[in-house]
């Protein structure tokens, strides 16, 4: 993802797990980081395997997750206003950063989804911003669930999701990348099975109704 600062920023997350910058004329390697802004560890010790039948859904799950992203550390993104976002799909988080890769903030996207119960127990597999020039709010692809999030993208708040398990329109089958054109449209790509783009037309905005 290139930057407003001349710099490319990398996901080198299947097998590593950091986000890497590179000058975006020479190549040149400048900085990179791992989960929170720490020193990048790749060779983390996998968490040991629960026997299947012993796997549940995991709906109490609390705390900051872990200190290393979990691979694949699947996509980076950079706002217009200089944030980094970054999809830990296994982590099942997205974690914000500044430029430099000093930490700002982060949200869990589906944090229940556990294998084999939720698919592979993955979530965010990709993000993409709206098109208006505040970049509004914040797609999130949560890949296991089936479904896109809509976030305020400041707060990070949950505003609305859609989407379900199938091959259907408007239903999805192992999500990977997502983008927006210059319009507004949503395109959700999906691998495996899937192996389509599927295109969401923008129809402007709309006051959600009060709770």
């Amino acid at each position: 993802m290139h930057s407003p600062t001349n710099e490319l920023f990398v996901a080198d997350g299947y097998g590593n797990r950091r986000i890497v910058v590179f000058d975006a004329d020479t190549g040149a390697f400048k900085r990179m980081w791992g989960a929170f802004g720490n020193e990048p560890l790749d060779k983390v010790p996998p968490p040991p395997k629960v026997p299947e039948d012993q796997r549940v859904p995991d709906m109490e799950a609390t705390g900051p997750g872990p200190d290393q992203f979990v691979p694949p550390v699947h996509a980076v993104r950079v706002s217009r206003d200089g944030l980094v976002y970054v999809s830990d799909r296994g982590g099942k988080r997205v974690q914000v950063f500044t430029l430099e890769g000093k930490f700002v903030t982060q949200v869990f996207i589906d944090r229940y989804c556990e294998a084999p119960h939720c698919g592979n127990g993955q979530t965010v597999a990709s993000t993409a911003f709206s098109h208006d020039p505040e970049q509004r709010f914040l797609y999130v692809a949560s890949r296991s669930p089936a479904r896109v999030w809509v976030l305020d993208r400041k707060t990070l708040e949950p505003l609305d999701s859609f989407g379900r398990p199938g091959v259907a329109p408007g239903e999805f089958y192992v999500m990977h990348h997502m983008n927006v054109d210059s319009k507004g449209n949503l395109y959700v790509t999906e691998v495996q099975d899937g192996k389509r783009i599927q295109k969401f037309a923008f129809k402007g905005y709309s006051t959600p109704p009060s709770r």
